[in-house]
């Protein structure tokens, strides 16, 4: 079945198996959704070959000194579009998306000290389209299926060779071994090793991307603000149960923010309905993405811009 824009529910499928685990076999795709290989295969290459679909390596924040992490709720007012363009470049910024609701514009951040966070605030706020910004800072990232979030080992445990192999599958998730060992000069059976460490251990997660002109058709991401009473591992527990694709516990207005993935609006209301009737929630804000401009969890571009 294909929608007006000419998107098979199939592929969105197929991509949403690759955002998940994007070194994942064509063969392991095919037997999880009842498809054949070769359909697989046919699919990722269109997609791949079209530029919609890009694979990387998103990397474990902490792993990397980032220790300051949040969620800004940007309300605005005209044309905001030169701010658009600025946090998409930014590299303190890993999610930015257009909303519904009072908040135009929701922007996910990551730095490593509070001067770069009061920076980038003040930049913001230097857009005459900007009313005010509503600040959530992150206690910490319980889940997110795109991105590893285990609380991990410092910094120091990585080598020059480590980071050269996170830079490398940052700029090709699926660069075949033979690949990556020949750009790092390396032994394959040393590549794979490397790559199995820094996988298992959640330092990073090989994800595929859609490109920001790329319209998912077929599914659509729903933002939670929750507030509620009794200790935030409840609500963690709950939000595991409901499957929902990211949450964290914050500071400030609300004590959860999280986003949950829908195929279809009743199932958005059936979810909101059953997360209402939870008893350890006392209010609940929602906000529709309507469209994603940035989702990058790398560090190179940080790095780049560090080293200047």
């Amino acid at each position: 079945m294909t929608d007006t824009f000419g998107t098979s529910v199939v592929q969105d499928h197929v991509i949403d198996q690759l955002r998940r685990n994007g070194r994942a076999s064509y063969s392991s795709i095919a037997q999880e959704l009842g498809l054949t290989r070769s359909s697989v295969s046919e699919i990722i290459k269109t997609v791949v070959d079209s530029g919609q679909l890009r694979f990387t390596a998103s990397v474990n924040p902490r792993m990397f000194g980032f220790k300051v992490e949040g969620h800004l709720h940007v309300i605005l007012r005209g044309d905001a579009t030169a701010l658009y363009e600025e946090m998409v470049k930014s590299p303190l910024t890993t999610y930015v998306s257009t909303t519904t609701g009072e908040a135009g514009l929701c922007i996910q951040v990551r730095c490593r000290f509070e001067t770069e966070l009061v920076e980038l605030l003040s930049l913001i706020r230097t857009h005459s389209e900007v009313l005010s910004i509503r600040v959530h800072r992150y206690e910490n990232i319980e889940h997110n299926i795109y991105a590893p979030t285990l609380r991990a080992e410092e910094q120091s445990s990585l080598d020059e060779t480590d980071m050269r192999l996170i830079e490398t599958l940052e700029q090709d998730g699926r660069a075949p071994v033979r690949v990556l060992a020949e750009a790092l000069h390396l032994p394959e059976s040393s590549v794979r090793h490397r790559m199995t460490r820094l996988i298992d251990g959640e330092i990073i997660r090989v994800v595929a991307v859609p490109q920001r002109d790329f319209g998912r058709a077929h599914t659509f991401a729903l933002g939670l603000g929750i507030r509620h009473i009794a200790d935030s591992q409840v609500g963690v527990a709950a939000l595991t149960r409901l499957g929902v694709a990211f949450f964290a516990t914050t500071t400030g207005d609300f004590g959860i923010i999280a986003t949950a993935v829908f195929n279809t609006l009743r199932e958005a209301n059936d979810f909101t309905d059953e997360l209402r009737g939870e008893p350890w929630v006392v209010g609940l804000t929602t906000w529709m993405h309507l469209q994603i401009l940035k989702e990058d969890y790398s560090v190179a571009e940080y790095r780049n811009n560090q080293q200047r």
